[in-house]
């Protein structure tokens, strides 16, 4: 019985006699399948994509770039405007002053009062030591601008 089965077996197998548009149909089904061709396509869509990935690395690594100098030159434009504030400031103290020195109040000017108050002795060297304590301040922050300026130079 063994023997039978094995037989029945290869007469399934054997080819069938076909006629011309069958033959047709069963090329016309597969030959859309090649696989070279689909190697091919996914080696170039795999190019492609490396490709791709290579760009946007190097356009991220520019970008990065970019920040770290607007990061210098903020830190510069920081500190520029931090030097204008104090140089402001101590101009306007020293026209307080001076008006002090002419004989006159801001307070009072105005509130409209124009009369003049002479200064004494002690008013005058105080205004002085303010005089030199402004002009040591102002060199220090101009030191501090120019340390600034030198680190934005060399980051460029």
């Amino acid at each position: 019985m063994a023997k039978n089965r094995h037989k029945t077996t290869q007469r399934a197998c054997m080819p069938r006699v076909t006629t011309d548009t069958s033959i047709f149909e069963l090329t016309q089904k597969t030959a859309h399948f090649d696989p070279k061709q689909e190697r091919n396509t996914m080696n170039i869509f795999i190019a492609i994509l490396l490709a791709v990935m290579a760009g946007i690395i190097l356009y991220q690594k520019w970008l990065m770039n970019k920040f770290y100098q607007s990061a210098h030159f903020f830190r510069y434009y920081a500190k520029l405007h931090e030097n204008k504030a104090i140089y402001a400031e101590e101009e306007a103290e020293t026209f307080r002053d001076l008006l002090k020195q002419l004989g006159y109040d801001v307070d009072r000017l105005s509130n409209g009062d124009k009369t003049r108050k002479p200064l004494t002795e002690s008013e005058k060297w105080a205004i002085y030591d303010r005089q030199q304590i402004r002009k040591a301040r102002l060199k220090v922050t101009d030191e501090e601008l120019e340390e600034a300026e030198r680190i934005y130079s060399m980051s460029n």
